[in-house]
């Protein structure tokens, strides 16, 4: 905790020193080119201006500068610069300074070390917020000298390197340096070092050489090729190893994780873009993989398919997501997986016999041969709005329906105490009630949770389980009647042609739509629901954040829903599987 907090008081000091100026400067590159190509992870802000202003422009932006809205937010933010009055009384500036700080590009990296584990660095532009800066600087050092730390300097070409090195048995260290209004630390000089040579215009390989980095970046455009204003990499295998150096049973468990294939994870990297012409804010994420894939990761199975919301579908699904699977091949690589850790036919034996002893199952043929390939997941919210309002559905597609029918209900005449069995719309499924107790026995409140009933069925040609009976009654109602179907609805229809455009010539496996406005209905339902306002007084008489929460909403009561939703629009994504990886791909549309 002591070094965290070296580093976080080191890079306050760095945010807040005055500009060392040169006459004869190189322009500074980016941050891809800066890192060296051992760089296990990184997260970038390409401008934290501009980022702030594209978010203000998206929908929660919007939102919190509605003139109706506006007053709550600035009540809850004077809460948090009173709160922050205690920091600023260590730092020397109150909130909003020390938050418009950071000017132009800021990042944080891991970098890969020769010995011991990845070493810390981030650099940043602060412009020319120096004022506040000044104040910092004399915070910081004060601090760091309390805690014994050792100043001494280093020169690198025409730019000094500050080194603070604290006491202890180990040689704990933060580096850092200032040129150009650019602050740039590190847990080792070296790499700051390192950064400045490359700055200055020595040709090493750096990230930006790094033909894995720069593929997923390449993928993490947008629509119509629009910059990110966030993006990141990392790579989860070396850093692993690199984080548990020395440790010989962490090392086991990686080496573990290399029997199952997951060294075949070469990287995972993606962006955030936000406000564009036509999104609100479009995300993305790529696993590069190794091709031929092994282990897990060959169970990974994709397939091109139909994913048009199925006829039982309600129209007002909160959210809705369907794939199509090679189950067998999933299957089949989960038996061999297992045979080789547990050895010759120990998935026949202690899984396969098992399930046929306790359930009367045959899992291969009634189950798992009974598999057409498609899953869909549901998310519906019931009212009035609880805490756990959202309710979820996932169906599977069977290829025989009647035979499925058959197997269920000799299952579940083995657990009569469990499974009720009932009928609903000429529906026949069974229920597992919920005794809806707190775990030291006490009745959950019903106005504030509500009481799951799990319940599962064969409707039509799937194999539907659910947390909620009501939702299930929904989709009963819903497949009857074709007008009701989630399929038909507008709003669903243009998000599956965003959805279209942006796959290409790569089939969709994997496609969701969701509805933002039907999370943030229950959310303002619960924050405006009496019984809600009656705890969060009660609650804030003896915790801050509370009483701040509450004063808000007392003194500035929310408009009607009406003004927040017209913001909200729905979104989708989708997950692509090709030759390079795993690209998936969220987005959610702009309303005017």
């Amino acid at each position: 905790m002591k070094m965290l907090r070296s580093i976080a008081l080191a890079t306050a000091l760095g945010c807040s020193i005055l500009n060392t100026a040169f006459a004869e400067e190189a322009e500074r590159p980016g941050a891809p080119h800066l890192l060296p190509a051992e760089t296990l992870a990184y997260l970038r802000v390409a401008n934290v201006p501009e980022l702030v202003e594209k978010f203000r422009d998206t929908a929660t932006g919007r939102i919190a500068a509605d003139e109706q809205v506006k007053p709550f937010v600035s009540d809850l933010y004077s809460s948090a610069a009173e709160a922050f009055q205690i920091v600023e009384e260590r730092v020397g500036v109150p909130l909003h300074e020390l938050l418009a700080i950071p000017q132009g590009e800021l990042c944080l990296a891991l970098v890969a070390a020769e010995q011991g584990p990845p070493q810390v660095v981030a650099f940043f532009d602060v412009g020319d917020h120096l004022f506040a800066a000044e104040q910092v600087i004399e915070s910081a050092e004060t601090a760091l000298a309390t805690q014994g730390a050792t100043r001494t300097t280093k020169l690198v070409d025409k730019t000094e390197i500050v080194i603070q090195t604290m006491p202890g048995d180990r040689q704990r260290r933060v580096a850092y340096f200032v040129r150009d209004e650019v602050i740039g630390v590190s847990s080792d000089e070296e790499v700051l070092a390192q950064i400045l040579a490359v700055w200055d215009g020595d040709e090493v390989n750096s990230l930006a050489d790094n033909r894995t980095f720069t593929a997923i970046m390449k993928r993490s455009v947008g629509f119509k090729e629009e910059p990110p204003q966030i993006t990141w990499y990392v790579d989860p295998f070396s850093l692993a190893k690199r984080v548990t150096r020395g440790n010989f049973s962490a090392q086991a468990g990686i080496s573990l994780l290399s029997g199952l294939g997951l060294d075949g994870v070469k990287a995972v990297g993606g962006s955030l873009i936000l406000a564009t012409d036509e999104f609100d804010g479009i995300f993305h994420i790529h696993a590069m993989l190794e091709n031929p894939r092994n282990g897990v990761l060959k169970m990974i199975a994709f397939e091109a398919g139909e994913v048009t919301p199925e006829p039982w579908v309600p129209k007002d699904a909160a959210s809705y997501a369907s794939l199509n699977w090679n189950v067998d091949k999933t299957y089949d690589e989960l038996t061999r997986l297992y045979d080789t850790f547990r050895g010759e036919d120990a998935w026949e034996n202690q899984v396969v016999k098992r399930l046929q002893d306790g359930l009367g199952l045959d899992l291969e043929k009634e189950f798992i041969d009974g598999l057409e390939g498609r899953a869909t997941l549901v998310q519906w919210m019931q009212r009035p709005a609880r805490l756990n309002s959202q309710s979820n559905l996932i169906g599977f597609k069977l290829k025989d329906p009647d035979q499925a029918r058959g197997t269920l209900d000799r299952i579940a005449a083995k657990f009569p105490q469990t499974l009720e069995r009932k009928t609903y719309g000429g529906a026949t499924y069974y229920s597992a009630p919920s005794p809806g107790r707190r775990r030291n026995g006490g009745q959950q409140d019903p106005e504030i949770m509500r009481v799951p009933t799990p319940c599962l069925a064969i409707l039509g040609d799937y194999f539907l389980l659910t947390d909620n009976e009501k939702l299930f009654e929904q989709v009963v109602m819903t497949k009857s009647d074709a007008s009701l179907s989630l399929a038909n609805e507008l709003d669903y229809k243009l998000i599956a042609n965003k959805i279209q455009r942006q796959q290409g010539e790569t089939k969709a496996g994997m496609i969701s739509f969701n509805r933002p406005e039907e999370g943030f209905r229950t959310l303002y339902e619960l924050a405006t629901a009496s019984a809600t306002q009656s705890r969060l007084a009660a609650a804030s008489e003896n915790n801050r954040a509370f009483r701040a929460l509450n004063g808000a909403l007392t003194n500035n009561p929310l408009p009607p829903f009406a003004v927040l939703a017209r913001y909200l629009a729905p979104g989708g994504a989708l997950v692509t599987d090709d030759e390079t990886g795993i690209h998936y791909t969220a987005f959610s549309l702009r309303r005017d």
